[in-house]
């Protein structure tokens, strides 16, 4: 059996309500969960992060701003020391005293959900009128000195074509983009609405156009579903070097009841346990999924198994393995499986 590492990094769901109803959310969020965690109670987690070698928790919901205690929650990372990360829909910041409270708070990034490109997209994905208030509130983060705000999109079927009117609109605004994919978690995401392996081969090229054409001017953040061990040159920013998903590896995701996970945005069936039952020390050192995620080498399947970057790469993103393939030892959005396929095609 693998031995655990340090817990690095953790993300916390601190309610699960939320004022959108969006259906690429892996959470399904909308209402709180039943039993959602105290104020107090997510103050012991977060002492238990760092007791077992937590550098950074990421705070999100449902919509974490929601919450009325968020600001203390906020507070408790810090105080113990470690690099604190907010993510929100940016709808509910609008006091003057909200902003003061983020700048007091000194987070090490501040990410602001933004999936569609123009009002009407917006409006269309996300059920309400909130482009402009989106852009502004981000603007205002970066004027506020922050050092990393990000603005964060899910592609999927229904906004996929409008990545050149995203890259236009962060082109040279000095706010990073942060461009991610959504997997198959959620109940109101249909099998429709998950991008196909040539959505997916048409978007790593455009991100490699951007990141060539624009270097200096579109700050490009990309997430772990992206890669890996492409072998054109020009790709090779994306996860050259990757290591592996940390998903209960270095990484832990507690949603806001206490169940806990590898990663938040793998779905019910990876549930560990709840910490209400099992104290995270116990759920690390020997959960049954994460002991899972330790040996994913040992289980790889099809073509991961047969790849010369298998043992390293150990299937990518679990979550976009299992949404693909059920299966975490298999992961067919890969760009080296896309350049193969392609060379064979046309051989």
């Amino acid at each position: 059996m693998a031995e655990p590492g340090p817990l690095r990094y953790a993300v916390i769901e601190i309610t699960n309500r939320c004022n959108l109803r969006c259906r690429h959310c892996a959470s399904t969020s909308g209402a709180a969960r039943a039993g959602e965690f105290t104020l107090a109670e997510i103050r012991a987690v977060i002492a238990d992060i760092r007791a077992l070698g937590g550098e950074e928790v990421t705070i999100i919901g449902g919509e974490a701003l929601l919450r009325p205690d968020w600001r203390d929650i906020c507070a408790a990372v810090r105080e113990q020391g470690m690099r604190l990360l907010l993510i929100t829909n940016g709808l509910l910041l609008r006091a003057p005293e909200d902003f003061a409270a983020l700048r007091d708070l000194a987070p090490y990034l501040v990410g602001v959900s933004l999936d569609g490109a123009t009002p009407a997209s917006y409006q269309t994905l996300r059920g309400v009128d909130g482009f402009a208030h989106t852009l502004a509130v981000l603007r205002r983060l970066r004027d506020d000195g922050h050092p990393q705000v990000n603005a964060i999109t899910t592609f999927f079927r229904a906004n996929l074509r409008e990545f050149d009117d995203f890259a236009r609109l962060f082109d040279g605004s000095e706010i990073t983009w942060q461009v991610q994919i959504a997997n198959r978690g959620g109940a109101r995401f249909g099998r429709d609405d998950f991008l196909d392996r040539q959505d997916y081969a048409w978007l790593t090229r455009r991100m490699r156009d951007v990141y060539v054409e624009r270097p200096d001017t579109l700050h490009l953040a990309y997430m772990d579903d992206f890669g890996y061990f492409p072998i054109d040159p020009k790709l090779r920013f994306l996860h050259q070097t990757w290591g592996g998903c940390i998903a209960g590896v270095e990484l832990v995701g507690i949603r806001s009841n206490g169940d806990v996970l590898g990663c938040l945005s793998l779905a019910d069936p990876f549930v560990e346990t709840n910490l209400r039952q099992v104290p995270l020390a116990e759920v690390w050192q020997s959960g049954r999924f994460f002991t899972a995620f330790r040996e994913k080498e040992r289980h790889l399947v099809g073509e991961c198994a047969a790849c010369p970057f298998g043992q390293r790469c150990r299937a990518g993103c679990s979550a976009i393995a299992w949404s693909a393939t059920g299966s975490l030892g298999c992961n067919p959005y890969c760009i080296r499986s896309l350049e193969i396929a392609e060379v064979l095609a046309g051989a």
